[in-house]
């Protein structure tokens, strides 16, 4: 686990403040824009954690995000903006802190969970929400270990293979 530093702490503000704006300048629903920012070239450059490659301008996530995945007003359900402000700090603390990818954070805690979770833990600490977060999944810490993973995902292989 790494420990949440001054550059840390700007990535969380930043991707925060992205999608707490994300109802005013994405013009489809904030879904779409959640799809579309976790899947984007701008969510891999926050992941990589260098401060240095960003001006740190909402304009121009949007305008990154535009030019990878073009113009939609579809959907037309947004979110409140507290709500996504919340999403954004916690899901690039969790990307940050334990060194996952954005579409790994996307896959794992998907959006209903983060909505739904909310009320219960927006006035938490981060470290808190990680836990119950996992704890809702059947998952623990282990879960962020690219090696744990790889083994389980072989034993899943292997068993499938006895199966057969």
């Amino acid at each position: 686990m790494k420990k949440l530093d001054n550059d840390g702490l700007k990535l969380c503000i930043y991707q925060a403040q992205i999608f707490e704006a994300s109802p005013i300048k994405f013009q489809g629903s904030s879904k779409i824009f959640l799809h579309r920012f976790y899947k984007s070239q701008f969510a891999t450059i926050l992941d990589e954690g260098y401060i240095s490659k960003l001006s740190l301008s909402i304009e121009e996530a949007f305008e990154s995000i535009e030019r990878q995945f073009g113009k939609t007003d579809y959907g037309q359900i947004k979110y409140d903006k507290s709500v996504l402000y919340w999403i954004g700090y916690i899901t690039r603390y969790i990307s940050y802190t334990r060194q996952v990818s954005s579409i790994f954070i996307y896959k794992t805690f998907h959006i209903q969970l983060l909505l739904d979770s909310y009320k219960g833990y927006h006035s938490q600490g981060e470290e808190w929400v990680i836990a119950h977060l996992l704890e809702a999944l059947g998952l623990d810490e282990s879960y962020f270990d690219v090696n744990v993973r790889l083994k389980n995902l072989l034993r899943k292989e292997q068993n499938k293979e006895k199966s057969i």
